[in-house]
């Protein structure tokens, strides 16, 4: 009997094939691919609800190269749907290869998702991750050609399923009763897929990350910053994040050093304004934009003198003072003038 790898999502369809193939005997180790921009996961709680190991490994540089130019384009959003699930299939491959297993399972019911999961797209997809007739789909098997688990009797044909559409009603009954005592929603979670956050994708493949030292260390780093804060864009390409909440301030401060610098009030209450630049933005306009969203974005709380800040870069911490803003400058106190340049 062969080994599988499972690509666990974190979410109901994934766990369930999962725990299918468990029931039956199958041997499997679950593989979690991480988005670079930190998409939440019960990947780890489910891999223990079903009881297969769980290895977790980023989809990398090449996913975000990828992104900036999908093959198969982008769906209603900037979400390269066909393009991402190759690029995971040929990671989830390689990981086969480390493991000692020879077919890959996933979650995918036909019809469920617009651009990957229509029958051609799946065919393609396969055939493009070199991956065909080694991709057991459990909850539409019996609606799709027989693959290698199948063939060799790793695992029965006839108690898998043939579902198709969006309908997520056989999916939770089947999570009924199969016993799972932790039911993840069933909806989506890929942040590509939402609408509100386009803004910020576009101008993050619009930036030539071939031209500059770590070009590659840095974009991953940019990427993880995304979804913290509120993102604003200037005229010359000055790209400043400026925190909501304590938490936004935590997460920011985990990522910036790799992508750029942040500015934390010292002595004083106010927001993490963090800048990202490409071509990097002179001292003195940075220190400005700096102040000026401290201004607007600090509720009242920030003094009018020069500010005490902390500086962070890649080389540490250090104390800082951002000068008193220059009369020529004093529009960018005003919250008006940065909302006008808000990346949603």
């Amino acid at each position: 009997m062969s080994k599988g790898v499972l690509l666990l999502s974190g979410g109901l369809d994934s766990s369930l094939s999962g725990l299918l193939l468990k029931r039956m005997g199958v041997d499997l180790v679950a593989l979690h691919l991480e988005s670079p921009f930190g998409c939440d996961s019960m990947a780890e709680t489910m891999a223990r609800e079903i009881g297969v190991p769980l290895v977790v490994r980023p989809k990398g540089e090449t996913f975000l190269e990828m992104l900036a130019h999908p093959r198969y384009g982008y769906g209603s959003a900037m979400n390269p749907c066909v393009d991402c699930r190759i690029h995971m299939f040929r990671l989830g491959r390689a990981f086969m290869d480390e493991v000692g297993a020879s077919f890959l399972v996933t979650g995918e019911v036909l019809g469920q998702r617009p651009m990957s999961q229509k029958k051609r797209a799946i065919v393609s997809i396969d055939a493009d991750s070199g991956m065909e007739g080694l991709v057991l789909r459990p909850l539409s098997a019996r609606l799709l050609p027989e693959t290698l688990p199948e063939k060799d009797g790793t695992v029965d044909r006839k108690k898998l399923f043939g579902w198709a559409g969006r309908s997520r009603k056989p999916q939770l009954e089947l999570a009924r009763r199969l016993g799972l005592s932790v039911v993840p929603s069933p909806a989506g979670g890929c942040l590509l897929t939402d609408s509100h956050f386009n803004d910020r994708i576009e101008d993050f493949v619009k930036i030539d990350w071939s031209s500059g030292e770590g070009g590659g260390g840095r974009r991953e780093a940019m990427a993880g910053i995304l979804r913290y804060g509120r993102h604003f864009r200037f005229e010359e390409g000055e790209w400043v994040v400026v925190g909501r909440s304590l938490e936004d301030n935590q997460n920011l401060e985990r990522h910036i050093r790799g992508a750029g610098v942040a500015f934390r009030p010292q002595g004083f209450d106010g927001p993490l304004v963090c800048l990202l630049s490409d071509p990097p933005v002179p001292v003195s306009r940075m220190e400005a934009l700096a102040a000026g969203a401290l201004h607007a974005f600090g509720g009242g709380k920030v003094p009018d003198g020069p500010l005490p800040v902390t500086l962070l870069t890649s080389e540490g911490e250090r104390s800082h003072t951002l000068p008193r803003l220059s009369p020529d400058l004093h529009h960018l106190r005003d919250k008006t003038v940065w909302m006008a340049r808000w990346r949603k």
